[in-house]
């Protein structure tokens, strides 16, 4: 008698690894994001603001940087000066744009219709919103850094184009990028992301509302900025958040430093020296401690409503 004896061939058991719910969000949004024509729109279109923006600040004087006390000489936008004297207004050029980017970060899938989708799926309600938030804040920082790029842009173009302007201080762009515009981006984006979220139907009474309260601050601390050394505490503008009395407290020193002169600069020694302090680069150590605080609420904030973010399947309503 044959027996005949079958093997079954060794099969090597193989598991798939699921990826972490938060990466898988991120990756997910980022890639969303990225095959969006919209998206590379948008950062086109931000790109050319900036740059008119800034070119008509040169042109028109608007950040107060040609200063009345020292007729005939005009401080470079892309010096110490005058990169402290247009802090407040590329800050609030971020608001103009970063509210639009991040208060739909959520509400976006109600008007694509896939909210209910996303909330039956088997998603951590948490890595549901860290996940879309991180995402919404790499653009967002990628929009602060096409500024930073305008800037520099432009202060090439200016040095390469006129023979009295000084190259683009990059050193001191870079400081102020990081210690005051990074700050406020991630900032404006959280507050706008977490009202977005708590609002989804109504995001652009979010949008408005982000516009509308900086601005309002804005008015504010720009009327007393004159007084900064009289009758505003040092401390108060070391910790609002709009960079206006961080502008304010910067610039003082370039104020009462400065030759004044009543008749116009035609001597090259005073040219020479204003051009050197122009160049003086600004104390930024008392503003990054405040900033790092800010940055932590603004992420606290995130954490609160990851945490208390309730799907509508096992919500009370």
């Amino acid at each position: 008698m044959t027996t005949m004896l079958s093997a079954a061939p060794n099969r090597k058991t193989t598991t798939t690894r699921r990826p972490h719910p938060l990466l898988a969000v991120i990756t997910w949004e980022l890639r969303r994001l990225m095959a969006s024509r919209s998206t590379w729109v948008l950062l086109f279109l931000a790109f050319g603001f900036f740059l008119l923006f800034i070119w008509l600040l040169w042109l028109s004087n608007a950040s107060g940087i040609t200063l009345g006390s020292r007729v005939g000489f005009k401080v470079a936008i892309t010096s110490a000066e005058g990169l402290v004297s247009i802090l407040s207004i590329l800050s609030f050029l971020l608001v103009l744009i970063l509210p639009f980017v991040n208060a739909d970060g959520t509400a976006r899938d109600l008007k694509q219709r896939t909210y209910e989708l996303l909330m039956s799926a088997p998603l951590p309600s948490w890595a549901y919103i860290w996940g879309r938030y991180i995402a919404r804040l790499l653009l967002s920082l990628c929009l602060t850094m096409v500024l930073l790029v305008a800037l520099l842009l432009i202060g090439l173009i200016l040095h390469h184009t006129q023979t009295d302007y000084p190259p683009p201080q990059l050193e001191v762009i870079l400081m102020i990028w990081v210690v005051a515009l990074v700050p406020t981006t991630i900032l404006i984006s959280s507050v706008s992301f977490v009202l977005g979220t708590m609002l989804q139907r109504h995001p652009h009474l979010v949008k408005m509302g982000m516009i509308l309260g900086w601005l309002v601050c804005a008015l504010i601390l720009g009327a007393i900025s004159p007084v900064v050394s009289e009758d505003t505490p040092s401390w108060y503008l070391i910790w609002e958040p709009t960079n206006i009395g961080m502008a304010a407290l910067l610039e003082a020193p370039y104020l009462y430093l400065g030759i004044r002169s009543s008749t116009p600069i035609t001597d090259s020694v005073i040219f020479s020296a204003l051009t050197n302090l122009e160049q003086q680069v600004p104390n930024l150590g008392p503003y990054i401690l405040p900033h790092l605080i800010w940055i932590g609420l603004a992420l606290a904030l995130v954490g609160f409503l990851a945490r208390s973010f309730k799907r509508f399947s096992n919500s009370s309503n």
